[in-house]
């Protein structure tokens, strides 16, 4: 149930990627990694942030702490979700004058809308992820639990990939006969976020449009959460609630209008960049090159289109493109040079690094990472899949839960190391002149510190309060998905965090195309791009970032 749950939501960022093919410049790897930082970046804050504001005025006011939650909760607290979901995205801009420079505004909808994906699904990780004996259906129709009227609705794989950035969990009730899958209400809104934020960092005129948006952003989050506590007296927040209720109806727009503005605007960019940058185009046709040697000429075709459209946004922008014109321009020719099917009749499957190279110490690191994987993996077994009776009695005895908090504690130093390796890989990341691989660095070190830090907390709190069945937070925080959740399942979703250093690694060309091999060497023209792309971390490998996404 927990894995449906996840593909629910990286499926609606992949549907937002799949439609702004045209005018992005982001890869995928790079989106899956930002649904991870709304899990446990944006997630992890949140709950920092919105536990400071209601304690803290609950001690200063003297305000019983529930009435406080209950008031921020249309208040403060939509403002605070919706500033750290698009948190992550204004730091890498911030940070990085290459990024400004290299991303469209359609760069920033999908990064924003990707944080916001990450972020539902903490929730319904937080609150769902041990219910499985308590929900009826499979994996094809679905999981449903009824409670009093209610009902919650787990959509199965059918309804997921048939749905519009489709929720993890669905809401309804017994007169209807079955929840409705709904929309996925924090990617909706981080989507027009992120257009906010990349509208703001154009300046001018458009700032003002920006803080509008944001502010848009902002009341329909919390008239949303005004019409669930129904207050009296809510003053603005209540006059806005029936026209936000209206416009709710169609919120399921919200990412399209998003990708529409975005695309529009980079549009025009990407003509300026194009007229002022015509030495990188190709003497025939991507779409033909691409066939030449499938699936590798296409890889590379669609590699070398992104980056080369980072160059026509750096152009229109007025940075410096020098260096990444020359890299552009040089693989253009090599591309032009090996436009042929001989040419990569010898190609062959990746492999960059061999079993029979090295033996298993060349390997130990993934071993070692997928030995510690193996708890999490469990605890969401019991609570996600229905097991045997003797395997869940195994998995829940008293014995286990000392194991657990051992393998806790090595997985938590683990993770701390290949944060630090992570940080000393950064230069190297750097050198290459375009900004995916600086992204995903960041992007890769916000997840390890958040999940660290949850990690943490979870195993503190499993040491020295209730257990590791024990509850993390009052059930009286806004966040309540917090409230029922355990240490256990906290330091699972921990456990899971290094799965991102295996899927997505820092360094080396990993499955990119640098490692391909043809008969008894390299075909020419793979070793003549691999020492365009692979080298340069253009398009057939990564700059330090692995993998073979789109």
């Amino acid at each position: 149930m927990t894995l449906f749950m996840l593909i629910g939501a990286c499926y609606g960022v992949w549907q937002l990627a799949v439609l702004s093919s045209w005018t992005r410049t982001v890869r995928l790897s790079a989106l899956f990694l930002t649904v991870a930082v709304g899990l446990y970046g944006a997630g992890v804050l949140t709950v920092f942030l919105q536990l400071l504001y209601t304690n803290g005025v609950a001690a200063v006011t003297d305000t019983p702490l529930s009435e406080v939650v209950r008031t921020a909760s249309y208040t403060m607290d939509p403002l605070i979700e919706e500033i750290v979901k698009v948190a992550p995205l204004a730091l890498l801009v911030l940070l990085h004058k290459r990024i400004r420079a290299q991303w469209g505004l359609t760069d920033y909808v999908l990064v924003g809308a990707a944080t916001g994906a990450g972020f539902t699904l903490a929730e319904a990780i937080l609150r769902y992820s041990d219910e499985a004996y308590n929900v009826t259906g499979g994996p094809f129709s679905g999981w449903t639990e009824a409670s009093g009227f209610s009902l919650t609705y787990f959509p199965g794989l059918p309804t997921i990939l048939t749905s519009w950035v489709p929720a993890p969990v669905a809401f309804g009730d017994i007169f209807s006969g079955s929840a409705a899958v709904a929309t996925n209400p924090h990617l909706v809104l981080s989507a027009l976020g992120g257009l906010a934020v990349g509208l703001m960092f154009r300046g001018g005129k458009w700032i003002l449009a920006g803080v509008g948006l944001m502010a848009y952003v902002w009341a329909d989050h919390a008239t949303f959460n005004y019409r669930v506590f129904k207050p009296e007296g809510a003053g603005l927040v209540g006059l806005l609630s029936g026209p936000f209720e209206f416009l709710n109806k169609a919120d399921w727009l919200y990412p399209l209008i998003a990708l529409g503005i975005a695309s529009y605007l980079d549009y025009q960019r990407l003509k300026a960049g194009k007229l002022a940058t015509a030495d990188v185009a190709t003497s025939v046709p991507l779409t033909s090159f691409a066939t030449k040697g499938l699936p590798w000429t296409a890889m590379v075709a669609w590699r070398f289109a992104l980056v080369r459209r980072n160059l026509y946004f750096a152009k229109a922008a007025g940075a410096d493109t020098a260096e990444l014109n020359e890299m552009v321009r040089s693989s253009r020719t090599q591309i032009d040079t090996w436009n042929s099917t001989e040419a990569w009749r010898c190609a062959k499957l990746p492999l960059t690094n061999p079993p029979g190279a090295g033996g298993i110490r060349a390997h130990w690191p993934v071993l070692v990472s997928l030995i510690l994987l193996v708890p999490g993996l469990f605890i969401f077994a019991v609570g996600s899949i229905r097991l045997p009776s003797f395997i869940v009695d195994i998995l829940v005895s008293p014995l286990m839960a000392p194991i657990v908090l051992v393998l806790s504690l090595v997985s938590l130093v683990w993770l701390a190391w290949q944060v630090v390796l992570t940080v000393r890989s950064l230069p190297q990341q750097r050198s290459v002149p375009i900004a995916d691989p600086i992204a995903r660095g960041d992007l890769r070190i916000i997840n390890g510190c958040g999940a660290f830090a949850a990690g943490a907390i979870a195993l503190f709190i499993a040491l020295v309060g209730d257990g590791p069945h024990g509850p993390v937070f009052s059930p009286t925080h806004i966040l309540d998905a917090l409230g029922s959740s355990t240490a256990l399942c906290i330091l699972a979703i921990m456990f899971v965090a290094m799965a991102l250093f295996l899927l997505f690694p820092g360094g080396g060309l990993a499955l990119a195309l640098g490692g391909l091999g043809g008969g008894g060497g390299m075909a020419p023209a793979l070793a003549a791009l691999v020492l365009v792309f692979g080298l340069g971390g253009l398009a057939l490998g990564d700059g330090g970032g692995g993998g073979t996404d789109a």
